[in-house]
């Protein structure tokens, strides 16, 4: 049986497609045992960071930082984006309510919300939120990797972070200080 040189190209074409594709897509993260990673910035990138996050009026800068990343053209809130205005506006408020009330049970801690720059965002993202646009700074320093519904990033004052990936609800806002420091110490080992 002799090889077709064209049956070959067109193989060869599907399959750098097909992993193009792949390498492009947002990943979604549904196994809780590696939706969370641990590192540790160095001292000039906490001093950066924290440099970056003055810049912010809406916030003061305190010890621990949370920050709510989501990325562009993302389709996690896709299928509520058929729904009615006043059902978009009160999903927006309902989250916006939990990020404010779960701000003043955690007096020293700063919750940021940020995006990738672009313009493909869902309308429960993009409308009515205080979500600043990130110019590059932050997706360098933390968040490398696109998932799909966003991650979230936890910085403790020494440096150390955790990122919570695919995290469409915030989920981040949800750890105490014992949760934080259990999934480092699982996710600084690995």
């Amino acid at each position: 049986m002799k090889s077709n040189p064209k049956t070959k190209l067109q193989l060869s074409f599907f399959l750098f497609l097909s992993i193009f594709i792949y390498a492009c897509s947002h990943k979604l993260y549904v196994d809780e045992s590696k939706r969370y990673q641990a590192g540790t910035l160095t001292e000039s990138q906490v001093d950066s960071l924290h440099l970056f996050l003055k810049q912010n009026e809406r916030l003061a800068l305190k010890d621990t930082i949370i920050i709510k990343y989501d990325f562009n053209k993302d389709d996690c809130w896709k299928d509520l984006s058929y729904q009615n205005a006043e059902f978009l506006n009160n999903v927006r408020w309902a989250f916006q309510k939990n990020i404010l009330e779960k701000a003043e049970a955690r007096p020293k801690v700063a919750i940021y919300q940020y995006r990738e720059e672009g313009k493909s965002f869902s309308p429960i993202k993009s409308k009515g939120l205080e979500i600043e646009t990130d110019l590059g700074f932050l997706r360098k320093l933390l968040f490398k990797e696109v998932t799909s519904c966003g991650t979230s990033a936890i910085i403790l004052p020494n440096g150390k972070f955790l990122l919570v990936k695919s995290d469409p609800q915030f989920s981040a806002l949800i750890l105490n200080a014992q949760d934080i420091e259990k999934k480092l110490q699982e996710n600084l080992v690995k």
